[in-house]
C-alpha cells in the first residue's frame, strides 16, 4: 500500500495558554473517586503548562452544550475534555476550526482517539504527560450524506458487519468495562452467526463497480500494526484516510480476516484491502445504511462522500520524534 503526499499544511505549535478542563461525570474515574480530590489533581497538572480558567464535570446530556460555549469563549484557549470515545469524537467535532486546542483525558473503554495523539490510558497517567505536550495539529476525516449532513470523525467511519455489531451491543445491559467486554464478545459471535453482505460501488481516489462486502471501514490515517492494542493511528498527520474493504468471500475467509486483525495485522492482513485516499465516494442501492461515526451508530441516505481534512484540530500530545533519515520517503501511486 502507498500513501499520499503534499498534504496542505496547518498551523504548528503555539503556547497552551488558558485553560478550561471539561470532565464527563459519568465517565471512569470521575465516577468512581471523590470530586474533590480529582480537581485537586488536575489542578497540579494544568498549573504549570497553562493559566487554569476552570474544571468542570458535566453531566451527558449537558455535554455538547457546555463544549460549544467553551469553544465561543475569547477568554479560552484549550478544553481538556475527560471521558469515553464518543465524549472525545463529539468534542472534536465541536472544536474543529474554531482554533482552539483540545486536550484528552481518556476516561472509556477503548479511548481509540487518545492512542492515536499518544496520550497514556488512565486518569494519573493521562494528567502526568500534560507536562510534556505540545498543541500540535491531526488530520480528521469528513463525512458527508446525500441529504448534505455532514459529521467530522477523528478515527473512523464504517458499514457492515460494525455497525451492525454495535446495533445488537447497544441493546445488551451491561454494568462494567469488563461486563461490556463480555458482551461485545457474546454479540460479536452472534452477528457473525448473521453475518450480511452489502452491494456497494466506489469513486474518487478509489474506483470500483459494484460488488458485495462483509465490512467497510475509513479511518484517519494508516491503523498501528502490532499484537495486543486495540487498533488506532500511527501518525494523524500523513493528510490521507484508508480506506479497508473486507469483500464477502465466505464465513471463513471472514473469520481468518478478523483473526489476522485481532493479531493487530492491518495492512499485512492478507484479506483486507487497504487503499490510501484523500476523496471517496461509496454507493449504494439502498435508501439508508447504518453507518458508525467513531463507533456512534446512525442510519443515512448514500451515497457518502469521505474525504481528509488535514490538520484541522489542534490538540494536545507529545511530540512525535522525527523521521529517521534512513526511512523512505512515502509516496503516493
Amino acid at each position: 500500500m502507498s500513501r499520499l503526499q503534499d498534504a496542505p499544511s496547518r498551523d504548528a505549535t503555539r503556547p497552551v495558554g488558558r485553560v478550561v478542563v471539561v470532565v464527563n461525570a459519568k465517565a471512569g474515574a470521575a465516577r468512581a473517586s471523590d470530586r474533590t480530590e480529582l480537581i485537586q489533581r488536575i489542578r497540579e497538572a494544568v498549573t504549570p503548562i497553562g493559566s487554569l480558567v476552570d474544571i468542570e464535570f458535566v453531566e451527558p446530556k449537558l455535554w455538547s452544550r457546555t463544549l460549544k460555549r467553551h469553544a465561543e469563549r475569547p477568554d479560552v484557549d484549550t478544553v481538556i475534555v475527560g471521558g469515553g470515545d464518543g465524549s472525545i469524537s463529539s468534542a472534536g467535532e465541536i472544536f474543529v476550526g474554531t482554533g482552539k486546542a483540545m486536550g484528552v483525558i481518556p476516561l472509556g473503554t477503548f479511548n481509540l482517539f487518545a492512542r492515536s495523539i499518544q496520550i497514556p490510558i488512565g486518569f494519573d497517567d493521562a494528567l502526568a504527560t500534560l507536562a510534556e505536550c505540545e498543541v500540535l495539529p491531526v488530520d480528521v476525516g469528513v463525512l458527508t450524506d446525500e441529504s448534505g449532513r455532514r459529521s467530522i470523525f477523528l478515527h473512523h467511519v464504517s458499514l457492515g458487519f460494525h455497525p451492525q455489531f454495535i446495533e445488537v451491543r447497544e441493546a445488551m445491559p451491561y454494568g462494567s468495562r469488563i461486563g461490556k467486554m463480555m458482551a461485545s464478545l457474546r454479540v460479536w459471535l452472534r452477528t457473525v452467526r448473521s453475518l450480511k453482505q452489502m452491494s456497494l460501488a466506489f469513486s474518487g481516489d478509489f474506483t470500483r463497480p459494484r460488488s458485495r462486502y462483509y465490512q467497510v471501514a475509513v479511518t484517519v490515517g494508516s491503523f498501528r500494526e502490532g499484537f495486543g492494542d486495540f487498533p488506532h493511528a500511527e501518525d494523524l498527520t500523513q493528510g490521507d484516510l484508508d480506506l479497508v474493504l473486507l469483500p464477502a468471500r465466505g464465513r471463513l475467509d471472514f473469520l481468518l480476516a478478523a483473526l489476522q486483525a485481532a493479531l493487530g495485522r492491518w495492512r499485512s492482513n492478507s484479506r483486507l484491502e487497504v487503499n490510501a485516499v484523500r476523496r471517496v465516494s461509496i454507493a449504494s442501492r439502498r435508501p439508508n445504511l447504518r453507518v458508525s461515526v467513531d463507533g456512534e451508530l446512525n442510519r443515512l441516505p448514500p451515497p457518502f462522500h469521505l474525504q481528509v481534512d488535514p490538520k484541522a484540530l489542534l490538540v494536545l500530545m507529545p511530540p512525535r520524534p522525527p523521521r529517521g533519515e534512513s526511512e523512505p520517503p512515502i509516496t503516493y501511486v
